[in-house]
C-alpha cells in the first residue's frame, strides 16, 4: 500500500529517517532561494520544499509553520526499494527535526 508523506506518494519504497546534515540543509536552502529569485514569493510564502541528494540516496524535506500539516521542521530520509505493499516510514524519535529548521532560518 502506498504512503503519502510530505506531499508525495511513495510506492515500493521504504524511507528511513536519518539526521539532516549540512549539505542536506544547503540543498533545501538552494531550492528555496531559486524559488524566491524566480517568483514574487517572500520567505513566508514558502511552506514546503525538498532536495534530492543522489550521492547519498537521501531526500530532505522542509515544512514551514504555514504548511497545512502544521508541523514545521526538516526531515531527511534514505530511500530504499521494497516490494509492493511493504512500504514503510521508519522514524527516529531522537532526531530533532526543529534544530535544522532553526539553523536554516538563522541563515536567511
Amino acid at each position: 500500500m502506498s504512503i503519502e508523506l510530505h506531499n508525495f506518494v511513495w510506492e515500493e519504497e521504504r524511507l528511513v529517517q536519518v539526521e539532516s546534515q549540512p549539505h542536506h540543509i544547503a540543498g533545501v536552502l538552494a531550492n528555496i532561494r531559486e524559488t524566491l529569485e524566480n517568483s514574487d514569493c517572500e520567505w513566508d510564502d514558502i511552506y514546503s520544499a525538498y532536495f534530492e541528494h543522489e550521492d547519498d540516496g537521501t531526500y530532505t524535506f522542509y515544512e514551514g509553520e504555514s504548511a497545512e500539516a502544521g508541523n514545521p521542521g526538516i526531515w531527511t530520509y534514505v530511500v530504499y526499494d521494497c516490494a509492493l505493499g511493504e512500504e514503510e516510514v521508519v522514524t527516529d524519535i531522537k532526531i530533532n527535526t526543529l534544530d535544522p529548521l532553526l539553523q536554516l532560518l538563522a541563515a536567511v
